[in-house]
């Protein structure tokens, strides 16, 4: 027999109280090394620091010629500084003889310059010659003390912070990595987080479409959302339609995973059966943390803690599985990666349209944000019902409808939440 009172007899918390709640919930990964050549998009597990000054010589800025600074300090066009070439010094090498006054040394970009020069003059402000079998150069132009080098350390300073803990490493840190001689790098394992659907209309994405049957898309974005903030995701299927087991299914699942997801039969329906397990297991072996939130859409998103490991269930439509992923489940793949403050920072933004679909939840809603004359504007997506998952593609923000009868006008400023999820011009 359905308890369908249970089922419908839920307290509603606000987003910010359910974020706050699943963040106390957190734990932080533990780390491992990993090479730099698959470190890419990881979240250092420890500051890091440089091994040593860069550059640890100084280095030309450009080719030209390695003088001292006072030989050309009135040298003009009309009345060039002559200097004796004495020798040349391409990348990777150094000089056999040291710069005194009179005399260059030919430097290319990125060579170290000789000792005793203070400054380099580039190629284009000089001109070279021959006489009685001697390689001479003229220099045009005014040449001041440190010109063109770059001295030991002014890029980076020895025991100086790289990056801090949770940083996301892309090619600029790899580079940077790479140059200080990191050929292995601390980081944050990455959360394992599985994936159980639920729903006997699912089919896989292969088979053909039978009457009231849909292919389980809900699978394959939530991978794609997880593996986006930097989860791993492991997925366990279609789960059964008996209470004893999916509970079997989900305690199978959570033994392997740091997080579990499940999609779908969380709502008050005859046949959602996950609304089921959660309510008959708070205090068996799992502490519900929320049952409700006050959103639109999905607002029976149910979170739970099992074995010291987060549970979601996410509402089966595809709209609001992924608005309920974006909000709750990201943060705390975040937060198990180290990062300080996961929550999603809003920004402000003004509606190019009216959206005038009231709401006595606040509405969080797929939306376009662009920005022109220094200023950001937003707009709704068409196609933004809980159960359309077309204008998903689009989005690039989702915007939040504050509570009320009215919803918001052309011109009034509104909250955003950007997305990762960009397309490209490529």
């Amino acid at each position: 027999m359905i308890d369908r009172n249970r089922r419908f007899a839920r307290r509603a918390v606000k987003v910010e109280y359910a974020q706050s709640l699943i963040l106390q919930h957190v734990r932080q990964l533990d780390s491992e090394y990993v090479t730099i050549d698959s470190c890419l998009h990881r979240r250092i597990s420890e500051p890091l620091f440089s091994k040593e000054g860069m550059p640890h010589f100084r280095r030309s800025g450009l080719d030209g010629y390695a003088v001292l600074g006072e030989d050309a300090s009135f040298a003009t066009p009309q009345h060039p500084a002559c200097l004796k070439v004495i020798d040349e010094v391409p990348a990777g090498s150094v000089a056999s003889k040291q710069v005194i006054a009179g005399t260059a040394i030919r430097v290319m970009t990125g060579s170290a310059v000789p000792d005793g020069a203070n400054a380099v003059v580039m190629f284009e402000q000089t001109e070279e010659f021959e006489a009685d079998g001697q390689v001479w150069v003229r220099v045009k132009h005014t040449v001041a003390q440190g010109q063109n080098i770059t001295g030991i350390g002014d890029e980076i300073t020895p025991g100086q912070l790289l990056m801090g803990k949770g940083t996301r490493i892309g090619p600029g840190q790899i580079a940077l990595l790479a140059s200080q001689g990191h050929a292995r790098v601390p980081v944050i394992r990455r959360p394992v987080v599985g994936i159980l659907t639920t729903g006997s209309e699912l089919v896989a994405v292969g088979d053909p479409l039978l009457p009231g049957k849909i292919r389980n898309s809900n699978d394959y974005m939530l991978a794609a959302q997880i593996e986006q903030y930097g989860g791993r995701a492991m997925k366990y299927g279609t789960a059964p339609d008996d209470l004893d087991g999916i509970a079997r299914t989900i305690r199978a699942a959570i033994q392997e995973c740091d997080m579990l997801v499940v999609s779908g039969g969380v709502s008050v329906g005859d046949y959602d059966i996950m609304a089921d397990f959660f309510s008959s297991m708070n205090g068996e072996g799992m502490e519900m943390l929320f049952n409700k939130i006050a959103m639109r859409p999905g607002s029976p998103t149910t979170a739970g803690f099992i074995n010291k490991k987060l549970v979601f269930g996410l509402s089966g439509n595809p709209g609001a599985c992924f608005i309920g992923f974006e909000l709750l489940v990201r943060l705390a793949l975040l937060a198990m990666q180290g990062i300080a403050d996961p929550c999603s920072h809003s920004i402000q933004a003004v509606m190019a349209e009216d959206f005038g679909k009231g709401c006595p939840h606040d509405r969080y809603i797929r939306g376009r944000m662009s920005h022109a004359h220094q200023q950001v504007t937003v707009t709704a997506l068409v196609k933004n019902n809980s159960s359309m998952l077309v204008s998903i593609q689009d989005a690039n923000c989702l915007v939040r409808i504050p509570a009320g009868s009215r919803g918001v006008a052309a011109g009034q400023q509104v909250e955003v939440i950007p997305l990762p999820y960009e397309s490209t011009l490529y």
